[in-house]
């Protein structure tokens, strides 16, 4: 069964290594580590419209604790009325997070400057035994 979690990243729209913040069950539980930065693996634009555009990549979080490193996908629908709003899920991770299973939505907010995005994920995740 998953268990909560709630990730808060300051993305930079620049590539530059962003923080990251968790919170939740699956870090009281230790699925998950609290904190630790995120760069992009990969990314691209999928397709577009006068009113946005779509964005699919793979985000690499490392944590501060030396307990591993898990990749998530993305997949965000950027709309210039709307604001932006993703769906993810794990992908893989190494050491403690090699078994790493989740998946969740998440909204993108314009809150924390011009070459930044706060990005709130949300859902789900377990460890396979």
């Amino acid at each position: 069964t998953p268990t909560g979690v709630e990730i808060e990243v300051e993305t930079s729209l620049l590539g530059a290594p962003s923080p990251f913040v968790a919170s939740g069950p699956a870090v009281d539980d230790g699925l998950v580590c609290d904190s630790g930065t995120v760069i992009d693996a990969s990314g691209k634009v999928t397709g577009g419209s006068p009113a946005g555009f779509n964005f699919q990549g793979v985000k690499h979080f490392t944590c501060d604790d030396a307990s591993g490193e898990f990749f998530v996908n993305v997949r965000a629908r950027i709309d210039f009325r709307k604001g932006t709003t993703f769906n993810w899920n794990v992908l893989s991770g190494t050491r403690d997070y090699a078994n790493l299973h989740g998946a969740g939505s998440g909204v993108g907010l314009d809150i924390c400057g011009p070459d930044c995005v706060f990005d709130i994920y949300a859902g789900g995740l377990h460890i396979d035994p």
